[in-house]
């Protein structure tokens, strides 16, 4: 692959690369300016001293808008990996094949992988760059608004920060891409697609929950700490038993009308620390990437295969 192609995929995905360069530029630099504002001004005491905090330098001025800013980009942060997704994924093949241009670049390029992919690479690597970017950003939000809190030690915007927010990007460009490879209509994909993309997030998120479950610490007197992944409740029965709810009417009838405090029976909880962030995010974001490859070589076998039209 030469600049020389690289610079002609851009061209040809004018717009798509301009939307999602564009909206990862002016979130990065409009986070920047939050940011430098808000330390410039110590408003981030407001978050740390109680004292500080009811007083008007914390309750009426620009730290509060500041602050709301920083809220509203964090909010919209999930958002961003679907449409920068669907943007650059969707039109890289479907596109040219809609246009027929696709069958004019495959008489005259030594071969259709080769032109695969110097068409996909560019922006799958436009993709995973620009999501990289906003989970970075996501991240220095987080840290202005929870000051306090290690996120090297949180699970606080789990999903929504850091590396996954790059591979998420990653896999929905990839898997809009297999479609459109495979139909060579550019709405189709996207709705295909979008569909997709929300039934793999369901199945992963059900296969990292089983996994998370048998991993999962058990707390006793366990009271809500944010920095910890919360997984399930349990009840633990007098014999020191683990038992779900749904497992307490049939493993134990003579409490389905309920129990009191001499009963003997606890509630606990299921949890994952804090300091096992990196590991769980590294692990998800392998998953992730994986399956992305998987429809990164479905969308080549689709475009090798395909008869011209």
């Amino acid at each position: 692959m030469t600049l020389r192609s690289t610079l002609l995929t851009f061209r040809i995905q004018r717009f798509e690369s301009t939307v999602v360069i564009g909206a990862a530029v002016l979130s990065v630099a409009v986070s920047a300016i939050v940011i430098a504002l808000y330390n410039a001004g110590g408003y981030g005491r407001c978050m740390t001293d109680e004292a500080l905090a009811s007083t008007t330098f914390c309750q009426a001025s620009i730290g509060v808008w500041l602050n709301r800013i920083a809220r509203v980009s964090l909010s919209i942060v999930p958002v961003f990996p679907v449409i920068a997704g669907l943007l650059a994924g969707g039109p890289i093949v479907a596109k040219e094949l809609e246009s027929g241009t696709a069958r004019l670049a495959w008489s005259l390029a030594p071969s259709r992988l080769q032109w695969f992919g110097q068409r996909v690479l560019p922006l799958l690597v436009m993709t995973l760059l620009a999501g990289l970017a906003i989970g970075m950003t996501a991240d220095a939000l987080m840290h202005l608004m929870q000051p306090s809190m290690n996120l090297d030690a949180s699970f606080v915007g789990f999903r929504g920060r850091g590396l996954l927010v790059a591979i998420e990007a990653l896999l929905v460009a990839s898997v809009a891409l297999s479609f459109g490879a495979i139909l060579g209509r550019t709405i189709p994909t996207i709705v295909l697609s979008l569909v997709l993309v929300f039934a793999i997030g369901m199945a992963v998120d059900k296969v990292e929950r089983e996994l998370l479950t048998n991993e999962a610490v058990l707390g006793v007197d366990f009271s809500f700490n944010e920095e910890n992944l919360y997984i399930d409740s349990r009840l633990r029965m007098p014999d020191g038993t683990i038992v779900t709810w749904d497992q307490l009417n049939t493993l134990y009838p003579q409490y389905a009308n309920g129990w009191d405090e001499t009963s003997g029976i606890t509630d606990v909880t299921l949890y994952i620390p804090g300091e096992r962030y990196h590991d769980v995010e590294r692990r998800e974001a392998s998953a992730l990437g994986g399956i992305a490859l998987l429809f990164v070589g479905l969308a080549a076998v689709a475009v090798v295969r395909r008869r011209p039209r």
